[in-house]
């Protein structure tokens, strides 16, 4: 596809897109069932343990990823039961796990070519929501979890608007012939999908501080310097410089972003440097 052509397409996207929004026609995926269930048991500060373990036994996914997280964690025996494993792992846990394993399930896809564009996507994701946590806890920020859903959840307009792409297609009667290259997705996937990643934190119910985070990821908040979505703008741009970019970057551009970002956080290089140096072990963790 030509550049002209790709603009193009990238501009009748965002067009449709944000015309859908506006007339509350837009078709955003639900919260899987399971995970609602759950996290409906996990606001609850005192939640039945036996219940949340109830649910998770209807999901063999669900209930697998608990556990290779409770044995993973440091220090502690071998766990083989779910009440065992959401004991050690606390709740806080819990509820990041369950939006990891809702989320994930937006960036699947029949599609070869989309899969793997979302395999990249996801994997950038979670680096975002791993750094996120992180940044928040060296500066001194206690909204964590909301740094770690907004880091997870800020691309997650991405996997929605492909799937739209990949329908439009079909419809159009291309098949598998390819109506659009690589280069071209990326280019109008990112032209409209915050919106559609607000919408999706809408209809999810998810807090205002994780929808302002998907909203916009290219400039600070100075007026709220330590805000969740300037955790997640300087987790952005961490994550970028290690590798998980989903598209070209300027090195110049995100090596300002960091500067920008250490400044508002508070945050020294050092802790920059730190938390990048182990972070390709620990996001092959949770996507393996």
């Amino acid at each position: 596809m030509q550049p002209d052509q790709a603009e193009k397409l990238s501009s009748e996207l965002q067009r449709i897109v944000l015309g859908r929004i506006e007339s509350n026609r837009l078709v955003v995926p639900s919260m899987p069932a399971i995970a609602t269930r759950c996290l409906a048991l996990l606001r609850d500060p005192e939640f039945q343990t036996k219940k949340l373990v109830g649910q998770l036994e209807t999901d063999p996914v669900l209930a697998a990823l608990v556990l290779r997280a409770a044995n993973s964690a440091a220090n502690g025996a071998s766990v083989k039961l779910l009440d065992q494993a959401v004991a050690r792992i606390g709740a806080q846990r819990m509820k990041s796990l369950v939006m990891e394993y809702a989320t994930h399930e937006l960036f699947q896809s029949t599609d070869k070519r989309i899969a793997e564009a979302h395999r990249r996507i996801w994997e950038h994701s979670v680096a975002v929501a791993l750094l996120s946590r992180d940044l928040a806890a060296f500066a001194g920020i206690s909204e964590g979890d909301a740094c770690y859903l907004g880091g997870l959840l800020h691309d997650v307009g991405k996997p929605v608007l492909a799937s739209m792409m990949l329908e439009a297609e079909r419809k159009l009667g291309m098949g598998r012939s390819g109506w659009i290259d690589h280069a071209s997705w990326i280019q109008a996937v990112g032209s409209a999908h915050r919106k559609v990643g607000t919408a999706v934190a809408t209809s999810w119910n998810l807090p205002a501080e994780v929808g302002a985070a998907i909203r916009d990821c290219s400039d600070y908040d100075s007026n709220e310097r330590s805000c969740p979505a300037n955790v997640v703008r300087l987790a952005n741009a961490i994550a970028k410089r290690e590798g998980y970019a989903t598209a070209a970057i300027d090195a110049d551009d995100i090596d300002a972003m960091i500067m920008v970002g250490r400044s508002m956080l508070g945050v020294d290089e050092d802790v920059i440097v730190r938390l990048g140096s182990g972070l390709k072990a620990r996001v092959a963790q949770v996507v393996s």
